[in-house]
């Protein structure tokens, strides 16, 4: 036994390894190619057009179109209609049947760095976390060994993160706090180290660059911390309002007034003109960050582009690219802070609060749209290096995302999953309850009869299984009436008369939940089951309980036996 144990301790370290240093590998490739493809557009090369005395770069509008051009094929290559991000993740770690579709996974991955690479607006962390868990996935199934799966899928996100942010420490936070939803014993171990290596890796092969840019400050926070709360409500107003036009724009795409490809291509158009004309709202938007938390843009402009990069990401992510939604948060987010900075230092506020406020508040509209307030603290913590931020982070993020949680949700995802009818609020085990059907379940002994039979015949017979309930059946099998003791010892021979004809019932296609709501207002000895009017069997309320009571010791097992 314990010869098994450590055997699949090193094994479950030897697969974190690899999670992590894939990971990293595989994010810095995406995030690399993606800047250096946008990057690309910066220069005419010949393909300029003058209007007057401007110089208009056509670039932006050819790339977009040749994103489109190869999404339409990775997306028949693959064979899909819809892509697969974090909140397949969230749905795969917290249910049994359904896990991460590979194919899917590794096809949304390629069609964000399409996207990305051709300047549509869109993040690169949601794809990366679940290519970090399609990769878990596929170790899992390589290898044979007593591992969770989602222990593995948390390893992969853990990994994502920490590459993705250099931020190991908010890694290993974010795959318990917006992924496992506990804090897990028996998995911290394997989390740290897929974590850890990601990072590690990326300062052995030169990609440790911080991914945002602070000025070290030294700030008397007494005259920031009322400025931080008041904007608060402005953050939380305006990461609904981000989520809200997301999901406006992904219900008209799902209506079906418009083709797929006539969505993708005129969404390609219209994105690639206004990247001629504002080319900071394309791509993941990185280096514009660091410009507003270092106050390098004007208040008219930030003001253009806070509200041009919501539009523009819903139609890019909502019209048939792909990509993450928490990248152009922070860039919301971003904008926000810078404007309202400006605004503070107009009025006589000191330009060194600027920077200070900016992230504060692209914290909080960033960890409202994710759901993971700790974490996004503690990646403002681990890129600044600096306890102010951190703690001015905290105080914007814990404000910010308790009053979202009110008016929205918990976040983006989880709103994603419960329009699935997935809702994660209600725990594992209800999850896993919405998945056992009732014929699953072993059904209880039962007395069953044919029409006409005697009294005396029945009476007997229940008298020895001491049973007080037995079932009447037609010719065909189907059910004709429930029969209790009292009835056929007051009607004797008369007691088909009597039954009862419409039973509460249950049907095989039952859920364990919907089994659970009609039983709760069932009295009696047995439920029977049918399928189609057709008799399958009866089962208990001791039966179902039973069943309730095995998966939450299966889920306490889980936490100990990895």
């Amino acid at each position: 036994m314990s010869g098994m144990i450590i055997r699949n301790l090193i094994m479950q370290t030897i697969l974190a390894v690899i999670v992590g240093f894939i990971v990293s590998i595989t994010a810095n490739i995406f995030i690399e190619g993606a800047r250096y493809f946008l990057s690309l557009q910066s220069s005419a090369n010949g393909l300029a057009i003058r209007l007057g005395d401007t110089e208009l770069n056509l670039l932006p509008v050819i790339a977009m179109l040749i994103s489109a051009c190869l999404i339409i094929v990775v997306r028949k290559t693959v064979g899909v209609t819809k892509w697969s991000g974090p909140a397949d993740s969230i749905y795969a770690l917290h249910q049994p049947k359904v896990g991460v579709d590979i194919r899917l996974g590794l096809g949304s991955t390629l069609a964000a760095f399409v996207s990305a690479g051709g300047g549509a607006s869109v993040g690169q962390y949601g794809p990366l976390v679940h290519f970090g868990s399609t990769l878990s996935t596929i170790l899992s199934r390589l290898f044979s060994v007593q591992i969770s799966k989602n222990v593995l899928i948390a390893c992969g996100v853990a990994a994502a993160i920490s590459s993705g942010f250099n931020a190991p420490i908010a890694g290993i936070l974010f795959a318990h706090e917006a992924l496992l939803r506990r804090f897990s014993v028996g998995a911290v171990a394997p989390i740290s180290v897929a974590a850890i290596v990601a990072s590690a890796s990326n300062q052995y092969f030169g990609f440790a660059n911080l991914a945002f840019e602070v000025p070290s400050l030294e700030l008397e926070l007494a005259a920031v911390v009322p400025f931080v709360i008041l904007f608060a409500p402005i953050c939380s107003a305006a990461a609904i309002s981000y989520m809200v036009i997301l999901r406006k724009f992904q219900s008209f795409a799902a209506s079906g007034k418009f083709s797929f490809n006539t969505l993708l291509f005129s969404t390609a158009a219209v994105v690639g003109i206004i990247g001629i004309f504002l080319p900071e709202v394309l791509g993941l938007g990185g280096p514009q960050i660091n410009e507003m938390v270092n106050g390098g843009y004007a208040l008219y402009f930030l003001l253009i582009i806070f509200f041009a990069k919501i539009l523009v990401t819903a139609a890019c992510i909502s019209f048939g690219f792909f990509g993450g939604v928490f990248g152009p948060a922070l860039f919301v987010g971003a904008a926000l802070g810078g404007i309202l900075s400006s605004l503070l230092i107009a009025v006589g506020l000191g330009n060194e609060y600027g920077s200070i406020i900016t992230v504060a508040t692209l914290a909080a509209v960033g960890s409202s749209v994710i759901g993971a307030p700790l974490t996004v603290v503690l990646i403002v913590v681990e890129l600044t290096g600096s306890y102010q931020y951190g703690l001015m982070a905290l105080l914007s993020v814990t404000l910010c995302s308790t009053l979202t949680y009110r008016f929205f949700g918990l976040s983006f995802f989880d709103r994603q999953l419960l329009d699935r009818g997935v809702d994660l609020t209600r725990g594992r085990e209800h999850i896993h309850m919405t998945q056992v059907y009732v014929s699953e379940l072993t059904l209880s002994d039962c007395l069953t009869f044919q029409q006409g039979a005697s009294a005396d015949v029945i009476l007997t017979a229940m008298r020895e299984a001491h049973t007080t309930e037995s079932y009447i059946l037609k010719e065909d099998g189907d059910l004709y009436g429930k029969l209790d003791l009292h009835t056929l010892i007051a009607n004797g021979d008369d007691f088909e008369k009597q039954l009862d004809f419409s039973p509460t019932s249950l049907s095989m296609s039952n859920s364990l939940v919907e089994a659970l709501g009609i039983a709760s207002d069932f009295v009696g000895e047995s439920i029977p089951v049918l399928e189609e009017g057709s008799f399958i069997g009866a089962i208990t309320e001791g039966d179902l309980f039973t069943e309730v009571l095995n998966i939450e010791e299966s889920l306490r097992e889980e936490e100990t036996v990895r």
